[in-house]
């Protein structure tokens, strides 16, 4: 065989579709923490751990409406990964509706970064009883800060980076929905679009993922350097 002359093989998915989450509880909550409506979270949110938060009311309408939009726009898909988080499961869940053939998936890897102390607590808050914590947040700011317990959006790229080398291994080819949550979206688009911290954190601040938003990338040969996957949708809204 001429090794020249061989074409080379596709090893990238030709369709990666990752969806944000619907509306949790704590969203909703935060929504009105940060309009003043409210101090600081209820009892429910502080003790219900973060990976057990659901959908809201709205959350559910949003992933039961995106469902059908999903299905029309890309017909099917090969494997659906979720977030075990229970928002991100449950939107999983109702859209996978739409897809009863498809193989669903838990993955470990693209659950939400890790927020350590600061769960369920105000920026007020957390500079009260965690002073030292607050000014090294101060310091080290968004990107890198790890607070204890937690994890740095450097730790969500190690672990979106290692997803995304499963399925070029073990998916080529396929098309793939992924549904997760912001900050691992971010992670994603970091990773395949090769982005500065300063990037990340103007999309953070300007354009972050909305709940449920639909997010598309399809596979060219063409795109240089690699990964060869071009963003072809952002924070298309189907609710």
């Amino acid at each position: 065989m001429d090794i020249k002359n061989e074409v080379q093989k596709q090893k990238w998915p030709e369709l990666l579709v990752l969806v944000r989450h619907g509306q949790s509880v704590y969203n909703e909550e935060r929504e009105l923490v940060n309009r003043g409506v409210l101090k600081t979270y209820t009892v429910k949110i502080k003790n219900t751990r973060d990976a057990d938060l659901p959908l809201s009311k709205l959350g559910k309408h949003q992933a039961q409406k995106t469902g059908p939009y999903l299905k029309k726009k890309f017909k099917n898909f090969d494997l659906i990964f979720t977030s075990p988080h229970k928002r991100a499961y449950n939107t999983a869940k109702i859209i996978a509706r739409n897809f009863p053939k498809t193989k669903f998936a838990v993955e470990e890897r693209i659950r939400e970064k890790e927020p350590g102390i600061t769960d369920g607590l105000t920026h007020d808050e957390i500079k009260i009883l965690f002073p030292h914590e607050y000014a090294r947040r101060q310091k080290e700011l968004k990107y890198y800060f790890r607070p204890l317990g937690g994890e740095s959006y450097p730790d969500i790229n190690l672990r979106t980076w290692s997803f995304l080398s499963s399925i070029v291994r073990e998916y080529a080819g396929a098309k793939i929905l992924v549904v997760c949550h912001s900050a691992v979206i971010l992670s994603f688009r970091k990773n395949l679009e090769k982005f500065s911290e300063a990037e990340v954190l103007r999309i953070n601040k300007k354009d972050d993922v909305k709940n449920c938003a639909v997010i598309s990338y399809r596979y060219d040969p063409n795109l240089k350097p690699k990964p060869k996957m071009k963003l072809d949708i952002y924070n298309k809204i189907a609710w």
